[in-house]
């Protein structure tokens, strides 16, 4: 009969063990989607850089897309936050507070570049990742659409046209500036995507 005592070993319980190595497969995930892209990112190269066996990855994910889509929502949940962060503080004004979403989104890519090819190249290479990415990204188009026009549902049907067609032009926006195909500052780059989200969530 085996007791608590029998699972824990240098204070550390079964089920902490587990945790850290996902925790440790993730990192590893996104260390390698991020830097060579998901061709690159396969099981057995997530196991060596995470320095675990393939019998752990299949201890926390039935296969190589979970992980991806794992790494994909963590990014996803991290721009979320910290855009929603930043709103918390921002003033009243409809297009001010348009600015400053966009403004924590272009920060949160800036300071970490992998996190823009996670969530912008890599889901145009990756039928996985594209097909979770098609349903996602239009969530944080639609947190920036309800703060334009804050009064109004964000599942309202007159907004599915306008959040796909934004969804489509954001996506390309935030690509070529992070792979520098726009040689823009970071400033110019959140009032043109300011501008054009107000353009087109505008009543016509």
């Amino acid at each position: 009969m085996s007791s608590s005592a029998d699972n824990t070993w240098r204070g550390s319980t079964m089920a902490d063990r587990s945790a850290e190595r996902r925790d440790q497969l993730v990192r590893a995930g996104f260390e390698l989607l991020g830097a060579d892209g998901a061709a690159a990112t396969t099981m057995r190269a997530v196991c060596r850089t995470a320095g675990l066996s393939l019998r752990y990855f299949y201890e926390s994910f039935p296969d190589r897309e979970a992980l991806l889509v794992e790494v994909y929502d963590q990014v996803a949940h991290g721009l979320l936050d910290a855009v929603t962060t930043r709103l918390a503080t921002s003033p009243g004004d409809e297009t001010a507070r348009l600015r400053v979403a966009f403004d924590a989104a272009a920060q949160y890519f800036e300071e970490d570049p992998r996190r823009g090819r996670i969530m912008f190249r890599e889901t145009l290479a990756d039928d996985t990742l594209r097909t979770h990415g098609s349903a996602v990204l239009p969530n944080f188009v639609l947190l920036v659409a309800t703060q334009f026009a804050p009064g109004q549902s964000p599942h309202a049907d007159h907004l599915t046209m306008p959040i796909s067609a934004l969804s489509g032009a954001l996506v390309s926006l935030f690509l070529d500036w992070l792979t520098g195909r726009i040689p823009a500052t970071r400033a110019e780059i959140v009032d043109y995507a300011t501008h054009l989200t107000a353009a087109v969530l505008a009543k016509p």
